[in-house]
């Protein structure tokens, strides 16, 4: 008789595929590896998921769900724009760095997901982008914010932080809550200190 699909068995059979994908390769990794890996009969995967490009998209779909609702409960909040956008930044970089071995799948195994699952994404990345900018036409409004075309301003930061799947490690000398405090820092303030000039030669 197959298992109940509770949450929690769900959740945890997800960790396991997630690592077995993001450090060897989803194309790498078959069906029986990852039954193996979960001491279960390959065939009970199948109780689960439908395939193993459903197991892939699951991985991607429920993060990026998960981190949508939180920045659209930030950003539907009765808050004044500039804490909007402390909340968004120090969520999104913590999300992003304490979450890799998902995330590592959104940036690296998007081309193997089906076109329908694939546009399903696109579709949400664009929700990211649209609650950013939101926010920095707040900002706008309230002329919070200097003359910075907003789009560049949101890639920057998004590409700040993407990039800590490349360097971030958890256990790490710097936290999560420390990695979210300098970025915030290092986006809304810069490096230098306020005497600090930058000399420009030509």
């Amino acid at each position: 008789m197959p298992e109940p699909k509770t949450s929690n068995k769900i959740e945890e059979i997800q960790l396991v595929i997630a690592r077995l994908f993001a450090y060897k390769g989803y194309h790498s990794t078959s069906m029986r590896e990852i039954a193996r890996e979960l001491g279960m009969n390959q065939s009970s995967l199948y109780h689960y998921f439908k395939s193993k490009e459903d197991i892939l998209f699951t991985l991607m779909n429920d993060a990026m769900d998960s981190a949508l609702t939180t920045l659209e409960d930030i950003c539907a909040a009765d808050l004044p724009p500039n804490a909007k956008l402390d909340r968004i930044l120090n969520f999104y970089t913590r999300y992003y760095a304490g979450d890799q071995e998902r995330l590592i799948l959104l940036g690296n195994e998007q081309n193997s997901l089906n076109m329908e699952h694939r546009r399903i994404l696109v579709d949400k990345e664009r929700r990211y982008v649209r609650l950013f900018k939101a926010v920095f036409e707040e900002l706008g409004e309230h002329q919070l914010t200097k003359e910075i075309p907003h789009g560049v301003a949101i890639f920057a930061f998004l590409g700040m932080v993407h990039y800590t799947i490349k360097w971030y490690h958890k256990d790490g000398p710097i936290g999560l809550e420390r990695l979210a405090e300098i970025f915030v820092e290092i986006f809304t303030k810069g490096i230098l200190r306020a005497h600090a000039k930058i000399s420009s030669q030509n």
